[in-house]
Parts: C-alpha cells; sequence; structure tokens
C-alpha cells in the first residue's frame, strides 16, 4: 500500500531526512518513534505531499505522489489536481485539532465529503452520524469544538478524516497536546481502527501503544532508520546504543517499567 524509497529532505543546510525507506502492505500499521528533531513528522507530511520532498519517491496503491517519476530518474511535480485526488484518499490527523471553530461538529466533518467526494448532504449526515457513534461523540453532532474536550476534538478530528474513506491514515503525534487522562480515548480510536485492518502510519511517543498496536516500527534519529523490526523485539532488545538510550530515558521518566516487557539492552 505505501513505498518510500530513499526519501531526502532538507531546510535549507539542515537534513532532515536522509534515505528513508521502507514499505507497509495494506491493513498493516507502522509505528515510528524517535527523539525530537529525528524526521518523524517532516515524513509523514511528505506521505501526503504536505512537504514537498526533495529526492526519492513515494508510492501509495501503485500511485507516485506528488511527481510523476521518468525512466532516466528525471521527475515532474504533479498537476495540483492530482495532488489532490491523492490526497483525498490519504487521511491525517495532527496533534493540534484544526476543527472550523465556528462550525459545529456535524459541519466540521460533512465539509469535505459534500465539497470533495460529493456525497448528498444527507449522505453526509448519515456518514457523520455513524463515524460520531464510531468515536463515542453521537451526543455531540451539534455541538461546537468550544464546548468539547481536547481528547473529544481529537475524536472529531479523526472522525472528520475518515469522513472520507481514505486508503491510509496518518497519525502525528495526536496524543501529545492532550491532559494524560484524555489519550486512553483516543488510543482507543485507534486501536479500534487498526482492528479493523486500517492501514495506518503512527508518530507516537506514546511506547505501549507503538509496541501494541504496530506491526512493524521504526526508529528515527537525525533523519535516518536506525533500527526498524516488529516492535516487541527491538524494543525489548534494542540492538543499538542509540535505541537503548532512547528506551532507557523513557524509563528514567516513569513512562516505561521493567515489568512491561521493554527492557533495554545493557551497555
Amino acid at each position: 500500500m505505501i513505498e518510500v524509497k530513499n526519501l531526502e529532505k532538507s531546510f535549507g543546510t539542515l537534513k532532515v531526512l536522509n534515505g528513508v525507506s521502507f514499505e507497509l502492505d495494506r491493513g498493516q500499521v507502522l509505528t515510528i518513534v524517535g527523539p525530537s528533531g529525528s524526521g518523524k513528522s517532516t515524513m509523514l507530511r511528505c506521505v501526503n505531499f504536505l512537504e514537498e520532498y526533495d529526492s526519492g519517491e513515494i508510492w501509495i496503491d501503485g500511485e507516485a505522489v506528488g511527481y510523476t517519476f521518468g525512466e532516466n530518474g528525471t521527475r515532474k511535480r504533479q498537476s495540483e489536481r492530482q495532488i489532490a485526488r491523492m490526497r483525498a484518499d490519504v487521511g491525517i490527523v495532527f496533534q493540534s485539532f484544526n476543527l472550523f471553530p465556528h462550525r459545529s461538529v456535524l459541519d466540521n466533518i460533512i465539509m469535505a465529503p459534500v465539497n470533495v467526494r460529493n456525497l448528498s448532504k444527507n449522505e453526509a449526515r448519515d456518514l457523520a452520524a455513524e463515524l460520531l457513534e464510531k468515536v463515542g461523540l453521537s451526543d455531540k453532532i451539534n455541538e461546537y469544538p468550544s464546548k468539547l474536550s481536547g481528547g473529544q476534538q481529537q475524536r472529531v478530528a479523526i472522525a472528520r478524516a475518515l469522513a472520507m474513506k481514505p486508503k491510509v491514515m496518518l497519525f502525528d503525534e495526536v496524543t501529545s497536546a492532550l491532559d494524560p487522562e484524555l489519550v486512553g480515548e483516543v488510543l482507543e480510536v485507534m486501536r479500534q481502527l487498526a482492528e479493523e485492518g486500517m492501514t495506518m502510519l503512527i508518530v507516537s511517543h506514546e511506547m505501549h501503544f507503538a509496541r501494541d498496536v504496530g506491526d512493524w516500527l521504526l526508529f528515527l534519529d537525525e533523519g535516518r532508520i536506525v533500527e526498524e523490526g516488529r516492535p516487541a523485539e527491538i524494543l525489548t532488545n534494542p540492538e543499538t546504543e542509540r535505541l537503548q538510550a532512547f528506551i532507557r530515558r523513557f524509563k528514567q521518566a516513569g513512562l516505561l517499567s521493567g515489568s512491561d516487557g521493554i527492557q533495554a539492552a545493557s551497555t
């Protein structure tokens, strides 16, 4: 479903992504962890071309993202129509909720399906009601974002992304702006999506969630994939000193314990 080949991206002289490559099959969940500034969010934004990349290739369901690639290695930027069509199939949820404050929950959800997918308003309302039930917010359909908690707003943002019936969902540290007691309700919705077979890329600092939900895990540092593998395996027995140090910091902060199955290898 997703193939990334030798992805590179710089901001000025700062190289943020340096030769990142991975593949993800349909229905799988890729979790991405790493320190701040390691390139996780930039990589996610490149996947749906919110950020243009300098070189490499990104393919989603057999279609190139952002550029058309020639046989001789040349590339040409796709038209805005092509890019918009691709983005319609790739839902993305950010750590900030990005809901329209002057529109109700219902209106936030139905705008894109009506204007992009050409659903009738009645069809879009039925879909919104179904999705709000899915995320546990059926009773908030006519509320405005200011009346919702952070966790509720984030669940509305997920419902809004799902309303486009995407092939792929991208989550960029969606719980990092939430109070600790609200994190669980958002993660539960994402866990349900994983169980239903949604293809997902998840950037997260929730290490237990990354281990339990992911089929594959990437550990990024300084724009490179330092380690990758099945989450439980590489988080239990990290091979590199860099990942060992990363896990130790989580343990020292009390976010991981020795009894949870995630053990940093001795150094």
